[in-house]
């Protein structure tokens, strides 16, 4: 991940940070010394936020920048880029995505033009193969040719098998696989010398987790288990503002749990789909963003994966 840098190109990455600043663009906000956090939004794509949605950031080690997650677009990911190595002043040699996510892979193609590499789980390259060309098909329908010009799918340069731990300059980054969570490949990327975390969308905080393609809540919990486990400071969500991990990671879980038990009792109770539908209404998560599009989208997803395993006898 050693890179040649030259100040005039850093000096031209700066200028394009602060016009892109100037333009509403994304903003840095520290969260410890070297670690970094670029708040999306929690909403859908649209020309407004420009389909930056969710949150990405980046650590700053003595050998350069790494980065979590690549934003949504060509341009995004471009603005990112420069926006890392203007707040830090040093080069970014590695981007981590996270999940299988298009707001946080739709832009790697601008750091792997830069021949910066590009790491995720094995799993998390094999859905982006799979799946993500229908994503991007969307994303031009939803936001228009301008805002996603030069956007195109760009494989990671670097997969991995399971966890592991980067060490660049000395400072510790672990990146964790802790089982299938919100997708097969989830990774969590964790600062060793801050003890922040960055979930990804494993962890959402004042927006609906959406079930994916594992298709229960079960091992997303299990995930969630295992990262409540671990001695953190500070949790970064994939969505929302950070926090305390225990607090973050309990609301996670906690509609997930809610959703789980509540699809499990009409399938006890003999109902169908439809009914299940219109029964399963937490309450409680009413108020987080994306409730009504994917609250629904999640029961049905739920009763028909556990459907399927009672009558495999599972």
């Amino acid at each position: 991940m050693r890179r040649r840098w030259r100040g005039p190109a850093l000096w031209l990455l700066g200028l394009f940070a602060a016009v892109a600043l100037a333009h509403g663009a994304q903003r840095a906000r520290p969260l410890a010394e070297g670690v970094y956090l670029v708040q999306g939004s929690l909403g859908e794509a649209d020309a407004r936020n420009r389909g930056a949605l969710g949150n990405s950031g980046f650590i700053a080690t003595p050998a350069g920048t790494v980065v979590i997650g690549t934003g949504g677009s060509y341009r995004l990911g471009r603005e990112l880029l420069a926006l890392a190595e203007h707040t830090t002043g040093r080069p970014v040699i590695a981007a981590v995505i996270t999940q299988a996510r298009p707001e946080f892979l739709m832009g790697a193609a601008a750091f792997t033009d830069r021949g910066i590499e590009v790491i995720a789980h094995a799993e998390t390259a094999r859905l982006i193969a799979q799946r993500c060309h229908v994503c991007l098909q969307r994303l031009r329908r939803a936001l228009g040719d301008d805002a996603m010009a030069g956007t195109r799918l760009a494989a990671p340069t670097r997969r991995l098998a399971g966890s592991e731990s980067l060490a660049p300059g000395g400072r510790r980054i672990e990146l964790l696989h802790l089982g299938p969570g919100q997708t097969e490949g989830d990774l969590v990327v964790v600062d060793a010398a801050t003890g922040i975390a960055f979930a990804g969308a494993l962890v959402t905080h004042a927006r609906i987790p959406e079930l994916d393609t594992v298709g229960l809540a079960a091992p997303w919990r299990r995930a969630l288990a295992a990262l409540g486990a671990m001695p953190l400071r500070t949790l970064v969500p994939g969505y929302g503002a950070p926090g305390e991990p225990g607090a973050l990671i309990a609301a996670t879980e906690g509609y997930l749990a809610r959703l789980e038990s509540e699809v499990q009792a009409r399938l006890d109770a003999g109902s169908g789909l439809r009914a299940a539908l219109d029964e399963v209404v937490l309450s409680e998560w009413r108020g987080w963003a994306q409730y009504v599009p994917l609250h629904r989208r999640n029961v049905q997803q739920q009763f028909l994966a556990s459907e399927a395993m009672w009558a495999a006898g599972r």
